[in-house]
């Protein structure tokens, strides 16, 4: 582990490399910036972000009391597992938060969600220069949440509005030994042996919900996500499988 400009100092945990900063623009953005300067199991974490991003380029605020991290791998698994590793870290985290006594729900493809709120979300990139890359950023409402006036769905909410919170080490800890014993070869689907879980805690499962995908509506119940992450709906056409898209429930239900 070597000094690396304008970064913290490094400390191992387990068979990871942690970079534990203060203030960053985005955990996502400095990963991409250090990328040729840092190793295979490298994670930067942060107190706070002033520019952090969610899925399609979305802002995500990310004020203290937050967990802010981003965990790189290289080389990259196989680009087509991406979904499932998002989703098997949401699995993750909810055993995590049952542990605490607190029942939540996946939402597909990469939330989190607790009575209704959203208390973390997920986003995974990969690329293959300057080599094979695969970063997973990982963002949780420990003790805080965003002040979003114009959500109209999906309100935030933080760990403490239900249960003790835990420091953001100690979550780290916990979610790296909970990622390396459910996923222990890159090359595997780590939806493989967590699939039962994952169905077992998908929001609005058996719910009719709608999808939208591009420019697309789509109305349905949600049926399953199968082993390659896809999500499964029954409209009007029969099964219809989804790889990406941004799930709601149907305007009667919102509120």
């Amino acid at each position: 582990m070597g000094y690396i400009d304008h970064m913290a100092t490094p400390y191992k945990l387990n068979q990871w490399t942690i970079f534990a900063e203060q203030t960053v623009t985005s955990t996502q953005l400095l990963m991409r910036e250090k990328l040729a300067l840092l190793q295979d199991r490298t994670v930067i974490i942060a107190s706070s972000q002033t520019s952090g991003r969610g899925r399609t380029g979305r802002a995500w605020i990310s004020p203290v009391g937050g967990f802010y991290s981003s965990f790189l791998l290289k080389p990259s698994p196989p680009i087509n597992l991406a979904p499932c590793v998002s989703l098997l870290t949401a699995v993750v985290l909810t055993r995590l938060l049952k542990r605490r006594g607190i029942e939540a729900s996946v939402k597909w493809p990469n939330d989190v969600v607790v009575e209704g709120k959203k208390i973390a979300g997920i986003i995974a990139e990969a690329g293959t220069f300057p080599e094979s890359w695969f970063i997973l950023g990982i963002g949780v409402n420990l003790t805080s949440f965003p002040d979003i006036p114009d959500r109209k769905f999906l309100p935030p909410g933080a760990w403490s509005e239900f249960s003790d919170a835990p420091q953001a080490e100690e979550l780290l800890g916990e979610l790296l030994f909970e990622l390396d014993s459910s996923w222990s070869r890159r090359e595997d689907n780590p939806l493989d042996s967590t699939i039962d879980e994952l169905n077992s805690i998908l929001w609005k499962k058996g719910k009719t919900v709608t999808l939208l995908g591009g420019r697309e509506e789509y109305h349905g119940t949600l049926l399953r996500v199968d082993a390659d992450g896809s999500l499964v709906l029954l409209t009007e056409l029969g099964e219809t499988r989804f790889v990406s898209g941004e799930l709601n429930t149907v305007p009667e239900e919102r509120g």
